[in-house]
């Protein structure tokens, strides 16, 4: 109930203008809150705003952005690998793809390629306000360990996506 209600307020104050794309959303949010029972409003805000931003609001320099991804892979969990997928789509339009960082710490893809994917993602990008930027619930932390970064649809189906194992 508690997710149903969400997508009706979500669809409300977005104010999606087809019913096309409300039903889209719809059914996209009823995936994203069946995949992530635990995830909480600000969970479905962030996937939201990645769609909208990507990742325009992290890093625009390659050895910093490679930096802050070797220190954010040295705190991932073992136990933990498998509680997020490797990639996702991000909600409704799917501009972007969240990208799991443990595809650069299995050796899949060198970090070089992640860091360029993401930073020629962020090209182009309005800057969203870093008032509006918001992490992950403290639930969806605990349940899902995600560590991923946002790439723009069309350069991780032509770079990304096949590097990976199917």
């Amino acid at each position: 109930m508690k997710k149903a209600l969400l997508v009706a307020v979500w669809m409300v104050i977005v104010g999606w203008p087809t019913v096309q794309v409300q039903g889209q959303c719809a059914e996209a949010l009823k995936r994203y809150a069946e995949r992530y029972p635990v995830a909480e409003p600000q969970d479905v805000y962030k996937l939201v705003f990645q769609d909208l931003y990507g990742p325009g609001h992290l890093l625009t320099d390659s050895a910093a952005c490679a930096r802050y991804i070797v220190a954010e892979m040295e705190g991932m969990k073992e136990s933990r690998r498998g509680n997020f997928p490797m990639y996702e789509y991000t909600l409704c339009d799917s501009n972007f793809v969240r990208v799991n960082l443990w595809v650069v710490k299995d050796g899949v893809m060198g970090i070089g390629v992640l860091v360029s994917a993401v930073l020629r993602s962020a090209e182009g990008m309005v800057q969203a306000d870093g008032r509006f930027v918001m992490s992950h619930s403290a639930a969806f932390k605990a349940a899902y360990d995600p560590h991923y970064r946002i790439v723009r649809r069309e350069i991780f189906e032509r770079e990304v996506l096949p590097l990976l194992p199917r």
